[in-house]
Order: structure tokens, then sequence, then C-alpha cells
């Protein structure tokens, strides 16, 4: 049986750690949502709070020829 992801936006929570003086981004996913505007009001909410968040596209993307 073939099992596949289905398309969604990711919302991920960056967040920062310094290591001796070398600073990485880290990022935690946080939801995945059916619609680009259910992730946006995730992330403003987010946002609303100082957290850095960031918005990807999972899934098969489509396009070409």
């Amino acid at each position: 049986m073939e099992t596949t992801l289905e398309d969604r936006f990711v919302v991920f929570v960056r967040e920062y750690r310094d290591h001796d003086g070398q600073v990485e981004a880290v990022e935690r996913e946080v939801v995945g949502c059916a619609t680009q505007e259910e992730a946006s009001r995730v992330r403003q909410k987010y946002h609303h709070f100082g957290r850095d968040c960031v918005i990807r596209y999972v899934g098969e993307t489509g396009g070409g020829d």
C-alpha cells in the first residue's frame, strides 16, 4: 500500500542557540495547515509573542511542460 502525505503548509518556529559564540538557527515544526491563509494566521499569533516563524509548502509541486 502506498502512503503519501497530503499537500499542506507547515509553520515552523525558529529558535536561536549560541554554541561557543556562533549562533545557530533551529526550526521546530508547530502545525500543518490546509491553506496558506490558515498558516499565515498561526504565524501572526506567534509573531505577536515575539517568535520568528516561517511557512513552508510540503507536497508535490506542479508546473513545467
